[in-house]
């Protein structure tokens, strides 16, 4: 699976980097919002994991959500919030706001793992049909 993760933090942009790829993921980072729309229209992608704090002055995931919608290249492409917010109700939140999935921090990476693997074999049964 090709996934971009939008993460302003070089650590934890390293450390999903590793796990995804420990499942055969090819990872692409961006660190903010602009290149990430940058990447989405050069890059056929599976899926994009975004953090929701993107750094002062800059977009946050919520307001890059909302432009990749607007995007017919994206219009298939789960969105995933990976972010700080863990009190009750961010995840409603998330999800209300138009996120297909959330994960706190820090992640759980075996239910992310297993999702992406769930996300995987429905590509590859597409491919097969």
């Amino acid at each position: 699976m090709k996934i971009l993760y939008v993460e302003d933090n070089k650590i934890n942009a390293m450390v999903m980097d590793k796990m995804l790829s420990k499942n055969n993921s090819d990872v692409i980072i961006a660190e903010n919002g602009s290149q990430a729309l940058k990447i989405v229209k050069q890059e056929s992608l599976d899926l994009i994991l975004v953090d929701i704090n993107l750094g002062l002055n800059q977009m946050d995931g919520c307001e890059l959500l909302q432009r990749f919608r607007k995007l017919d290249i994206l219009k298939n492409i789960p969105v995933f919030a990976v972010t700080a917010y863990a009190m009750p109700g961010d995840e409603q939140r998330f999800i209300n706001v138009g996120f297909d999935n959330y994960f706190s921090k820090p992640v759980n990476f075996e239910q992310l793992l297993s999702v992406i693997s769930k996300i995987g074999s429905s590509l590859n049964k597409k491919e097969t049909i």
